[in-house]
């Protein structure tokens, strides 16, 4: 019985206390300075180590095959927990973290993975233990 009185107590008491929850995206939170947000890849600096890939501790990143014949980090933002260790592994810069942590897709195809990230699309690279 006085399990159900504290059960009651907690429920009036978060009764007169403001929400936790915001009504998104007419209020927006303030994350402050020095949040982690989306990590976005300078191509022009990218030198495909692939140490971020390496570091990855949720195993988000896997490298693609592009165009120009040069392979980039591909991030699985299913799989990203924004740790920033690929950040900070990057010898050259490349990776960086925004400041964006409210991104929205109306498009779902909008961020597709490429072909080549497919395990069944590409074959191991001689001399590396990378499987793409």
């Amino acid at each position: 019985m006085s399990a159900h009185l504290k059960l009651f107590a907690v429920a009036v008491k978060n009764l007169f206390e403001r929400p936790w929850t915001v009504r998104w995206p007419e209020e927006r939170r303030d994350y402050g300075d020095r949040v982690r947000g989306f990590i976005v890849n300078d191509r022009s600096k990218c030198i495909s180590c692939q140490l971020c890939e390496a570091v990855c501790p949720a195993k988000a990143i896997k490298f693609h095959l592009e165009e120009n014949g040069k392979r980039y980090p591909g991030i699985d933002w299913g799989r990203c927990i924004l740790c920033g260790y690929c950040v900070d592994a990057c010898p050259t810069g490349s990776l960086q973290h925004t400041t964006d942590v409210e991104i929205t897709w109306r498009d779902l195809n909008t961020y597709r993975k490429p072909r080549e990230m497919e395990p069944t699309a590409v074959s191991p690279i001689r001399g590396t233990k990378s499987l793409v």
